[in-house]
């Protein structure tokens, strides 16, 4: 399909879909097999379940769902019905979800029942102004005010499709409003790139709450008129079984989901390709798949910019498969800052910013940060980047107060907010600690108000559960202090402590 030929709209590329395809293969559950056309029947009939509610264009439908057939179902329902779609982490902590229910007041919260046990809004009896209904295992929450949110004609290219959560360098939740032309315009670029056709079958691990999941997965798929293998739950032995008995061409996936299958996954079956998202490839993953004889590409982007950059085939295979560099995707161009002027030398850092069709419309209901976020045209991405001596960019790091473990941008901020609701604790300050499988985990360098009760990581985490802080936000490595290194305003030198951390 070119550039030209995809359409408007999400709804519309489904809908030619089904018309040029629908005996195709689409996706593949726990071996079962199901067609375009399969999927687009469960569809319609999701749609006359949701019209109940008298669900209008443009209402905001949050969805709390596994990476299952039904989560598909629902989400393809929604966009028949021109809606915007928040699909949400199946384990966000239960303030983050709360506070997203007050700033965000979607019409409809569908909620499914997570069978390990780590539910939120379906653990939930009541939500304020909203009604209840159940229905199979699924709960739905119904807002008592029908105010439309969005002023968009609902069938445009510029009108919104899918509000995707991310926690960046602050606590609170930021939606990612993004528009048709936002994430079709991402695809085209991706499938190209990675010259992704008909004849691709994707296994996906990545829920459809993540960048990965919704345009990799699901949007990507129905582009290029793929095909889609999905797990319900991360399990590497899951994914060997996947790879053995489907005929699986890549995986786009973390770091750490791609350190499995070249670690401990023997037979690699049909893939032709690794695509590594969410954070840069280590050395070590790349001296492994050179040894499988796989390629493993860098994919780098941000949820506002998904993604903006790619490691070319033709440049990976030139540097003997042993790099990261990128170049920008089809449609994006990227500039380095420093000081407010932009940098073309080699090995001059500066602050990422890019533009294009596939930057984000706005940060939902937050015009203050959509402004600050932006340079003019440009979206500054909070990442450091570099050109190497062959004109590429090499990402240098993001910004120090976020974490990203095995792919998730976790909020250094919110978990010390999390630690400094701890009894004894006088202040605390959270960095990312290297770590060769998940990229890095959580450390925390503590001071306490009285030194003499000890405080062990047990004893913490202990606590955190008591306070029913999710375990994305413990600590996995502390480190007791008597003060913290700061500057003359106050400000805790971070950098001290990372040095500490790499010494």
């Amino acid at each position: 399909m070119s550039e030209e030929n995809y359409p408007a709209t999400i709804r519309q590329l489904w809908k030619n879909r089904i018309n040029s395809t629908p005996d195709k293969v689409f996706l593949v559950e726990n071996r079962n097999h199901y067609t375009y056309l399969d999927i687009d029947k469960r569809v319609d009939k999701k749609v006359e379940e949701l019209r109940q509610f008298k669900v209008k264009p443009g209402d905001i439908i949050a969805l709390q769902f596994e990476l299952d057939l039904e989560n598909f179902i629902t989400i393809l329902a929604c966009i028949k019905l021109k809606t915007v779609i928040n699909p949400l982490n199946p384990h966000l902590d239960i303030d983050e979800a709360k506070d997203l229910v007050n700033r965000f007041k979607p019409y409809l919260i569908i909620a499914q029942k997570a069978p390990r046990g780590r539910d939120t809004f379906y653990s939930v009896d009541n939500l304020t102004n909203y009604d209840l209904e159940t229905t199979g295992d699924c709960k739905i929450f119904i807002n008592h005010d029908h105010t439309k949110n969005f002023t968009e004609e609902f069938d445009s290219a510029e009108s919104p499709i899918v509000i995707l959560n991310t926690s960046g360098t602050t606590g609170a939740v930021k939606g990612v409003v993004l528009t048709n032309k936002n994430v079709l315009s991402a695809e085209y670029a991706y499938n190209k790139a990675f010259k992704i056709t008909n004849e691709d079958m994707i296994l996906m691990s990545s829920g459809l709450y993540h960048a990965i999941g919704f345009h990799h997965g699901l949007i990507s798929t129905i582009m290029a008129g793929s095909s889609i293998a999905i797990l319900r739950h991360y399990n590497v032995d899951k994914i060997a079984e996947i790879i053995k008995n489907e005929p699986v061409t890549f995986i786009d996936s973390v770091p750490t989901v791609i350190y499995d299958i070249l670690f401990r996954i023997k037979d690699l079956g049909h893939l032709k390709q690794l695509l590594a998202g969410g954070d840069k490839l280590r050395d070590d993953l790349l001296r492994q798949a050179d040894k499988r004889g796989i390629p493993v590409y860098n994919c780098y982007g941000s949820t506002e910019a998904v993604p903006f950059s790619y490691t070319p085939s033709d440049y990976f295979e030139e540097k003997n498969h042993m790099t990261t560099a990128l170049k920008p995707m089809e449609g994006i161009e990227v500039r380095l800052v420093v000081h407010g002027q932009t940098i073309t030398s080699s090995n001059v850092e500066g602050t990422i910013q890019v533009k294009g069709p596939e930057i984000f419309k706005e940060y939902l209901f937050n015009p203050e940060k959509t402004k600050s976020s932006f340079d003019g045209e440009w979206f500054d991405t909070g990442d450091y980047g570099h050109y190497n001596y062959d004109k590429m960019l090499e990402i240098d790091g993001r910004n120090s107060d976020k974490i990203i473990r095995g792919g998730e941008n976790i909020s250094a901020a919110e978990v010390e907010e999390k630690v400094r609701n701890c009894d004894n604790i006088k202040e605390v300050a959270v960095l990312g600690i290297p770590d060769v499988r998940l990229g890095q985990r959580i450390g925390a360098f503590i001071s306490l108000k009285d030194k003499k009760q000890q405080l062990t990581k047990q004893k913490l985490i202990a606590e955190l559960t008591k306070n029913k802080t999710d375990k994305k936000f413990w600590p996995e490595r502390i480190w007791i202090v008597d003060s913290l290194p700061k500057t003359a305003n106050g400000k805790i030198k971070k950098y001290i402590l990372k040095q500490k951390v790499e010494g």
